[in-house]
């Protein structure tokens, strides 16, 4: 196995304690500094998902007409696709010692995974929007208890300092993220359990009978709850790598595989089926949120409040913290910490612009749409990869983005297969788009239901199959797949 030295010359001076500023960025983490375990990872996905988010994603089948059993079967079947796709990403990490996105220049080149760079930023600004609007609004009802008026100073002084939380725990960085949202785990459960059992004891109302559904039928409406807990669960694929690549090079893929597998399910578990439970309690599930705290006592709202606006602020930071390495791998001369201003300056215009000066938060959850299809097929196509090189890196090849003939060279600095699959997949995904910004042709053949990341992640995978089985096989694919002592 290849020695650390060469791939770390900052080693003697790395840190990545709790509350103190994790000094790694995109370069590699040797191995005297792997300190995770496979539970971490899943704790952190366990964790994100009990947020308010993820029982307004629970309370959607009920909303679309579906009955409960109905409701159970879209939740279980999306989830589980979509929690396979995250750990499948995870088992990336022990290999690299690096993000997903360098990763993934093992399949893409050291050029090409620049798609995976472009893709990841562009949904991690999105999201990072989302959070502060979602965030927002607690906060100012918080304040505006407090006895400060709601007026868009109050506002402005919300987005703003939600969004320097996250920045702030986006800096700090991996142990900092992995101790709060353990910490913060605990408290969305009973967080979450006195809501459910408040609007169970006194709900404000019951939604309209099953059968009126959303798109008019059972399947339409199934389908379209299936997709959106899909791209719920696949949306945090990108983010494996940041936590997984802190684990120790012989840790088993298939364990962290169910490690993070089984994180993400059990949030999902706890955080949707609370959505289902509320939906069933108030009279519009497509306002679940604001009707469940109507059922809260006023000494319980205060508290209430709290715990939520802690573990969406948990969610914000882990945007930010994939963002920045995200950054970190276009601006790799750069260190980490340097970067975060990039990506900190980025966050906040997308902030005020989008959500104050423009009211622009539909149009950024309808990119982050646009923005999953993109994503999906690169996650695929990344996952194919691996299998194909059977798990192996070369990791001091990965560190290499400018260097000419390189093992991850490929043509130029693209292995043209994965790239030629991915806009291929984008291409056949866009037609199937519907969205707020752009509807595409095809979409109403399907009850005007979003199945383009769907759709691209089936053509990616079948392209990128049908190309590398056309395309001869690279050198450097071919010494990998024959590597037994230098490779991770």
């Amino acid at each position: 196995m290849k020695t650390d030295a060469n791939l770390t010359p900052r080693a003697l001076r790395a840190h990545d304690s709790v509350g103190h500023i994790e000094t790694r960025g995109i370069d590699f983490i040797p191995e005297n500094e792997r300190h995770g375990r496979p539970s971490d990872v899943a704790l952190v996905f366990f964790g994100s998902q009990l947020t308010y988010g993820s029982i307004i994603m629970g309370a959607m089948p009920i909303a679309f007409g579906l009955t409960v059993l109905q409701s159970v079967t879209a939740i279980v079947l999306g989830t589980l696709i979509g929690a396979a796709g995250l750990a499948g990403m995870a088992m990336l990490g022990p290999g690299s010692g690096t993000n997903s996105v360098v990763a993934s220049g093992a399949f893409f080149g050291v050029r090409g995974r620049n798609v995976g760079s472009a893709v990841t930023e562009v949904i991690d600004l999105g999201y990072f929007g989302m959070c502060i609007w979602v965030c927002a609004p607690q906060l100012v009802l918080l304040l505006h208890t407090a006895g400060l008026p709601d007026n868009r100073s109050t506002t402005v002084f919300s987005i703003v300092a939600c969004a320097v939380i996250m920045l702030a725990i986006g800096v700090l960085g991996h142990a900092t993220i992995v101790a709060y949202e353990k910490l913060i785990s605990a408290a969305s459960i009973v967080t979450i359990a006195i809501i459910v059992a408040t609007c169970w004891l006194h709900p404000v109302g019951h939604p309209a009978a099953p059968g009126h559904y959303q798109l008019g039928g059972f399947w339409g409406s199934w389908m379209l709850a299936v997709s959106a807990l899909i791209a719920n669960a696949i949306s945090y694929a990108p983010f494996a790598g940041d936590y997984a690549r802190y684990m120790p090079a012989h840790t088993k893929p298939l364990a962290l595989f169910n490690w993070t597998l089984a994180g993400m399910l059990g949030g999902c578990a706890l955080g949707l089926s609370a959505g289902v439970i509320l939906a069933l309690n108030v009279s519009n599930p497509f306002n679940v949120t604001t009707q469940m705290l109507q059922s809260m006592p006023v000494w319980l709202l205060v508290p209430v409040c709290i715990s939520g606006l802690g573990a969406n602020i948990a969610n914000g930071g882990m945007v930010v913290y994939n963002g920045i390495l995200s950054l970190h791998a276009v601006l790799y001369k750069l260190r980490r910490v340097q970067v975060a201003y990039v990506f900190g300056a980025l966050g906040l215009a997308i902030g005020y612009f989008g959500l104050i000066a423009y009211n622009m938060a539909e149009s950024i959850m309808a990119l982050c749409s646009i923005v999953t299809m993109l994503a999906t097929p690169w996650v695929v196509i990344t996952l194919l990869g691996y299998a194909r090189q059977k798990g192996r890196f070369d990791v001091a090849a990965l560190q290499l983005f400018d260097t000419k003939g390189a093992r991850y060279w490929y043509q130029g600095g693209y292995n043209l297969p994965a790239v030629a699959a991915w806009f291929l997949a984008v291409g056949a995904g866009l037609p199937f788009s519907d969205n707020s910004l752009f509807v595409g042709p095809l979409a109403p053949f399907l009850d005007n239901v979003d199945m383009s990341f769907i759709v691209s992640a089936i053509v990616g995978a079948a392209s990128y199959a049908l190309l590398c089985a056309w395309a001869p096989r690279q050198p450097a694919e071919i010494a990998l797949t024959e590597a037994k002592n230098v490779l991770f």
